[in-house]
């Protein structure tokens, strides 16, 4: 018998063990406790009902995905900071068959809660973007007068992040264009 998951971390790691596998189709109450070792009750102490629980496991997935542990963390050049990101999430990402493309149309099925997922998914975006704001200081090539008037920090980052995520979600092998962008409006 698997040992009892007694933590909202350990379940959700079985659950990411079940997207790889079955993808987000695969996440049910009674599939995650069973494969968490746990009571459905137990599951419902951390997850109040299945949408929590597969809002919870989308982040949790996108949270791996973007795993900065493989990005260079005192890189000087803000550009291929990003391809490190974007070549490292590719890698991960490709851990969980049709996610990308398939966890989108599992929220809107949920009708009535659009809202909330795309809440949980813009905090999640947000703290990439911090990410990269981090990033983008510490590149010494930058010129000043690239990040001002409408174009701020904040608001690069955020262009990077929705370009990442949605090169990601068409399966694009690369961002080069993305980082020639970058590196036309930076240097």
């Amino acid at each position: 018998m698997k040992p009892q998951a007694t933590s909202r971390e350990a379940i959700l790691t079985q659950c990411r063990a079940i997207v790889r596998r079955q993808g987000l189709s695969g996440i049910s109450a009674r599939g995650v406790a069973a494969a968490a070792g746990v009571a459905t009750g137990t599951l419902y102490h951390y997850f109040p009902d299945k949408r929590a629980l597969l809002m919870a496991v989308v982040a949790d997935v996108w949270r791996d995905v973007f795993s900065l542990d493989g990005a260079p963390r005192d890189c000087a050049d803000f550009c291929q900071y990003v391809d490190a990101i974007y070549t490292g999430a590719r890698e991960r990402l490709a851990a969980y068959p049709g996610f990308a493309q398939g966890h989108g149309l599992e929220l809107v099925a949920m009708t009535g809660q659009e809202d909330e997922g795309r809440a949980r998914m813009q905090a999640f975006l947000d703290g990439v973007g911090s990410q990269l704001q981090v990033a983008l200081r510490r590149d010494p090539r930058v010129r000043p007068e690239a990040l001002a008037g409408d174009l701020t920090p904040h608001r690069l980052a955020s262009f990077v992040t929705r370009n990442v995520l949605a090169g990601l979600v068409l399966g694009q092998p690369t961002c080069s264009d993305l980082l020639a962008v970058l590196r036309a409006a930076l240097y």
